[in-house]
């Protein structure tokens, strides 16, 4: 299983943006956990990971994992949404999915604005989707192997970052795919001085963060 190039770029841009490290240019520099730890003390607000980094490998990523899980919507859930084994076999697919999820729990704990106007408009677009797509399947049953899909799919172009390719869109969804299409045109058109967004109410990003299914799940 392959992570496809693109979907890596945007998460590492994403990554560097954050300034807690120096910056990394592929997504196995990951593998050594310190960054996903400085990433959750940010999420946090804490240095609780500071003895962390510490530790061996090992229990960063059981750090890392236990995060992962605890924050999850149905966190009494058996499945399990990262393999510790495949991180430590240097597995890029597996990182690139335990970045994925943090730029979602990120983004969901977040009180102040994020200038997404910082990232090309493609790697801007790119996250909007990767954001929007662990919304649409953070209730599914197979969170696991719909990341991993995703990861690996090419991702296709779309006048509208905020709507996905229909392979990609678990059936519940498709239905209302044009409902949903229409939904975000009238929030982007209508909403102005969201004191969450930084940027451009239009803005790939911006469709996102001001679509009432994300302000909903933020609130919960």
């Amino acid at each position: 299983m392959t992570l496809h190039a693109t979907r890596g770029a945007a998460l590492l841009s994403w990554v560097n943006s954050l300034h807690v490290a120096d910056p990394v240019e592929a997504v196995l520099q990951l593998q050594d956990c310190s960054i996903f730890i400085k990433i959750i003390d940010r999420i946090h607000g804490t240095e609780e990971g500071q003895q962390i980094l510490k530790q061996p490998v090992s229990e960063r990523l059981d750090f890392v994992c236990s995060f992962l899980q605890k924050n999850r919507k149905h966190p009494s859930s058996p499945e399990c949404l990262v393999s510790a084994q495949k991180v430590l076999e240097g597995s890029e697919l597996e990182l690139a999915k335990m970045t994925m999820l943090l730029l979602y729990h990120s983004t969901m704990s977040s009180k102040s604005p994020r200038d997404w106007e910082q990232f090309e408009y493609k790697i801007q677009a790119e996250l909007a989707v990767i954001l929007k797509f662990v919304l649409d399947h953070e209730d599914g049953l197979n969170l696991n192997e719909d990341l991993e899909n995703f990861l690996q799919k090419a991702p296709v172009p779309s006048t509208c970052s905020s709507t996905f390719p229909e392979e990609l869109s678990p059936p519940s969804h498709q239905a209302k795919r044009e409902i949903r299409f229409l939904e975000l045109q009238k929030v982007a058109s209508s909403s102005s001085g969201n004191n969450f967004l930084s940027g451009s109410p239009a803005s790939p990003m911006g469709d996102i963060l001001q679509t009432p299914q994300f302000q909903m799940r933020r609130l919960k």
